[in-house]
């Protein structure tokens, strides 16, 4: 017998008709979108599963969790986040079947929320969710401005560099990915497509290769049981803690493909399925992949002081013993990092696009303008550009700002997206907020415990990933992450006074509202 809190109350007209326009990927009042639905189901998780790129995430980030804990780090770590993200893509599935919106994670929060606090706190979970993607494009432009200076300095080896000259490149290449919007929209699907099997074959490539042609090849103990704490700071369980932070990259920004929802056809369907899809491919080669690098090399240590400074290019030099071999693959890794930035930057505009149109933002009445002949919202990506390069001068200021875009736009990425998740646990799972009949549904004693995993992630993570890394702890190495939230709490509470508070209304369905 079902419970009083699970059983569907009778619909009104007006509801019904509101549940079927956002099952359809509309919210009321903004079906008129001037986006065209050219994403296929293949098309959006490959634009996922592009931008988390778990494996290429694990190779970027291999500093990261050399430093705090060495091989354990990397594989226990996975399947930590593993675990974890899946509790979250579940989660986020079954909402977003539901309600498949650009809004993502802040329109579930407005539907989700008690109507007293339904405006402040969707308002705040939106802002966390813009501002999450600003650090992720800008993590991602930091990787390939490293990767880019690992080449110059390989093929230069007595350049003196300094730090405007990652900062250029990193301009450079939000430059490409912005003008790659505007003018390559129509084969964007095409493109993320090719990307994708690029992405696998490489990675098929550099995990059968390395651990075969290596002559430096590790054994079992070291890769599965030897510990590193090189922080100088804290004892081995919070330092591995701390290391998550690389793992953790592997599957950030697992709302991109709800974003895109108002450009596909059938989103209750074909989101659900890109995000549970984007976890367990990500997790699979990611780990296949770290199995294969910790077997590749018995001195990770020594990759930490590697001149390139970009270990994995190191790693990939000693396991195939060719630099050539090694310079090969890193001009692939380019090629899909600036895939995932381009995507990135379609995500975020889409989300700046949707708050904007929602009358969220300053200069809202511009940002959710759509061009008419390119089809996207130029001025909302235009937006979000500048805040990336205004991010960027941290880089310049602080070498340890790669560490903190990571970890702010783990915290930032995972705040916004449990906001809803904890709602809906706050709603008991109650049909009235997941019907029976949703596209994506998973028992709900699994449910209750993917919902549980996913708000403890994130607990977690918000405290762990705001902790200093290294000791002696200085101006230049300094986890930067709680100051960045800071300012994006700022920024956020300065245009809800000035803004959003006598403007914002976030979507509402009539049998929610209390």
């Amino acid at each position: 017998m079902k419970s009083e809190a699970n059983a569907s109350p009778p619909k009104s007209p007006r509801e019904l008709e509101a549940t079927e326009s956002i099952a359809n990927g509309h919210i009321v009042g903004h079906e008129d979108t001037g986006m065209k639905k050219t994403f296929s189901f293949l098309g959006i998780l490959a634009l996922g599963f592009n931008i988390s790129n778990s494996w290429i995430a694990i190779a970027s980030s291999l500093a990261l969790t050399i430093a705090a804990g060495g091989t354990v780090t990397i594989l226990y770590g996975i399947l930590v986040v593993g675990f974890a993200m899946t509790g979250t893509g579940i989660s986020l599935a079954e909402l977003a079947s539901v309600y498949p919106t650009a809004g993502g994670q802040y329109h579930l929060t407005s539907i989700l929320t008690p109507e007293r606090f339904s405006k402040g706190l969707s308002y705040t979970c939106g802002m966390l969710g813009v501002f999450s993607w600003i650090s992720i494009g800008a993590s991602i432009a930091l990787v390939i401005a490293q990767a880019i200076m690992a080449l110059v300095i390989q093929y230069n080896p007595d350049i003196n560099v300094q730090s405007w000259h990652y900062f250029l490149f990193y301009v450079a290449v939000h430059l490409i990915a912005v003008l790659h919007n505007l003018f390559l929209a129509q084969k964007t699907e095409w493109i993320y497509k090719l990307t994708f099997y690029l992405t696998l074959g490489l990675f098929l490539v550099v995990s059968i290769a390395c651990p075969t042609r290596t002559g430096a090849r590790a054994d079992s103990s070291f890769v599965w049981t030897t510990f590193y704490n090189n922080s100088g700071l804290w004892p081995d369980g919070i330092c591995f803690l701390t290391g998550l932070s690389g793992p953790s990259f592997m599957l950030i920004g697992l709302d991109a493909t709800m974003h895109l929802a108002e450009e596909c056809s059938a989103p209750a369907k074909v989101i659900p399925r890109a995000i549970v899809s984007t976890v367990l491919v990500g997790f699979l080669t990611a780990f296949a992949f770290a199995v294969a690098m910790c077997y590749s090399t018995d001195d990770f240590e020594s990759l930490l002081v590697t001149p390139t400074g970009f270990p994995i290019y190191a790693l990939w030099q000693t396991a195939t013993e060719s630099q050539a071999g090694a310079t090969v693959l890193m001009v692939a890794l380019l090629c899909v990092m600036m895939s995932a930035l381009n995507a990135t930057h379609q995500t975020a505009s889409r989300l700046t696009w949707s708050f904007a149109r929602d009358d969220a933002v300053v200069l809202a009445k511009y940002l959710k303008r759509v061009h008419p002949r390119l089809h996207m919202p130029v001025y909302a990506l235009f937006l979000n550009f500048v805040f990336c390069l205004i991010a960027g001068v941290l880089y310049a200021a602080s070498s340890s700002a790669f560490n903190a875009f990571i970890g702010t736009s783990a915290i930032l990425s995972q705040l916004s997206i449990t906001i809803p998740i904890a709602l809906i646990l706050y709603q008991r799972r109650s049909y009235a907020y997941l019907p029976a009949s949703r596209c994506f549904r998973v028992p709900n004693m699994v449910g209750y415990f993917c919902n549980i995993v996913a708000v403890a992630w994130t607990t977690l993570v918000t405290v762990i990933f705001c902790f200093p890394t290294a000791a002696p702890i200085t101006g230049n190495n300094m986890n930067y992450s709680s100051v960045v939230i800071g300012v994006v709490l700022i920024l956020g509470a300065f245009n809800w006074v000035c803004y959003a508070r006598t403007r914002y209304q976030g979507p509402r369905l009539e049998a929610h509202s209390h």
